[in-house]
């Protein structure tokens, strides 16, 4: 790839860094500034390794090395954190989420788990992000922030053909997710299902693909 072709696609995504990194301040006390600064790295590796004949956008292949620099450069520096009102909210999600299943044997929906909480709709997606990140342990070395690494993303691109393999709702998720870039509440208004449903199939499914790699 020629580097006025690298230039371009570096001028033409540079919003890409600034998106990702306000989504990864949620979990850390860094400036977003910062965080800019070490997301492009992200994005001239994403520029010069990404290979147009594969039928992706761009997009799509740089967000995750972008968001992977970032958190490579913040785990060298120690400097990956969940704040303690997060911990507190997302505690408080999983209770109330937990107790709605437990009553109507479905899972809520954002909405719903935002009037249960008094939370904004945005401050319950970060507390179930969050929560993710905490699950089963403590220690900075095993969070995964937002919901799976880098190399779980990326198997959108590279496992093609296993997607045409998974069972039908769960292909169905990443084809309207990763293909055709909808939102997860976009999908689970075309599924039926709730946006915290949605989530969690996404979630899973991308860590079976990982594990095909």
């Amino acid at each position: 790839m020629n580097s006025d072709y690298e230039e371009k696609l570096i001028r033409e995504n540079a919003g890409l860094v600034k998106s990702v990194a306000l989504r990864l301040s949620y979990a850390c006390n860094e400036e977003l500034d910062d965080l800019i600064q070490m997301g492009y790295i992200g994005l001239l590796k994403a520029a010069r390794r990404f290979d147009p004949s594969l039928g992706f956008k761009f997009s799509t292949y740089a967000v995750p090395l972008i968001a992977g620099e970032i958190r490579s450069q913040l785990r060298d520096k120690g400097a990956i954190k969940v704040s303690r009102s997060l911990k507190a909210d997302a505690a408080l999600v999983r209770r109330a989420e937990s107790t709605y299943y437990a009553k109507n044997g479905v899972s809520p929906r954002l909405s719903e788990l935002s009037e249960i909480t008094g939370l904004s709709q945005e401050r319950v997606t970060e507390a179930l992000t969050a929560s993710d990140a905490m699950r089963n342990t403590e220690n900075f070395e095993d969070v995964n922030l937002y919901s799976d690494s880098e190399d779980m993303n990326i198997t959108r691109i590279d496992l093609k053909k296993s997607v045409e393999s998974l069972p039908p709702r769960e292909r169905q998720v990443i084809i309207l997710r990763y293909y055709r870039d909808m939102t997860q509440q976009q999908v689970a208004d075309i599924m039926g299902l709730s946006q915290v449903q949605i989530h969690r199939i996404e979630k899973n499914t991308l860590k079976e693909l990982a594990e095909k790699v």
